[in-house]
């Protein structure tokens, strides 16, 4: 369970309280700037800020940071420049050095088979795509919290994980991401793509100008919400028992 009480940081995020269990995926909306990265920034426990932020009942502050990166593992939208490294050292970085070599090779062959990764894992990190370089960061932080390696992690926090991906690729990371929650974990991403979100999350949480407008089920989006915090008409389109929003023309 991963629980904000009264948490917020002035100027950026006003108070909110939330509680979320694991096994299920929750998707942040919002516009630019609207607060999705001050409120994983802050749930992650990167951000100082106030109130207060518990997994599994104990309070984040109070725990060592080798605690913390076993519990919980965090891809922030901005990442520092990995010149010069070939792929298989970037994911190592994601693994705990006195853990298992066969497991952590079978969790990382099962990650690349599920990433498409196998292909570039003796090329150096600075010359691949954009796209390229987002799996490959993508991959490494699952791995902090894969379940064959880690029994003790809970909360996997993903800011705009599926920017840069092309459409094939973020369906297999969606369905890598569908899988970790299954198992158990509570994987809380933040998403552009409206239509996405509502194919894949269990419960969205939408933000605007750092605060909570609305938050539950995906049945909370509406025509409604959806004009009130990204001022666009929307028409609603239903077919083979899934909705889409279409910005109106």
């Amino acid at each position: 369970m991963l629980e904000a009480r009264a948490l917020g940081i002035p100027a950026r995020l006003s108070p909110l309280d939330l509680a979320w269990a694991g096994g299920q995926l929750v998707a942040l909306l919002g516009p630019n700037g609207s607060g999705k990265s001050t409120l994983l920034g802050a749930l992650a426990g990167i951000l100082p800020a106030d109130g207060a932020v518990l997994l599994g009942g104990e309070v984040l502050t109070d725990l060592s940071w080798p605690e913390l990166a076993r519990r919980r593992a965090m891809l922030p939208q901005r990442q520092p420049q990995l010149f010069h490294i070939p792929v298989f050292q970037v994911l190592s970085l994601g693994l705990d050095e006195e853990g298992l070599p066969e497991a952590q090779g079978r969790a990382v062959a099962e990650i690349c088979a599920a990433l498409e990764l196998d292909a570039l894992l003796a090329r150096d990190f600075s010359r691949l795509s954009g796209g390229e370089q987002q799996r490959v960061l993508i991959a490494r932080t699952l791995l902090q919290l894969w379940p064959g390696l880690n029994t003790d992690g809970r909360v996997l926090l993903l800011d705009e994980p599926l920017a840069g991906l092309d459409l094939h690729h973020q369906l297999a990371l969606l369905r890598l991401l569908k899988r970790l929650a299954r198992q158990g974990l509570l994987v809380v991403i933040a998403i552009h793509d409206i239509n996405l979100a509502i194919d894949w999350a269990d419960r969205i949480l939408c933000l605007q100008q750092g605060r909570v407008v609305s938050e539950g089920g995906v049945d909370v989006i509406d025509e409604a919400l959806l004009e009130r915090v990204f001022q666009i008409k929307t028409d609603r389109v239903e077919a083979a028992g899934r909705v889409w929003f279409m910005p109106s023309l």
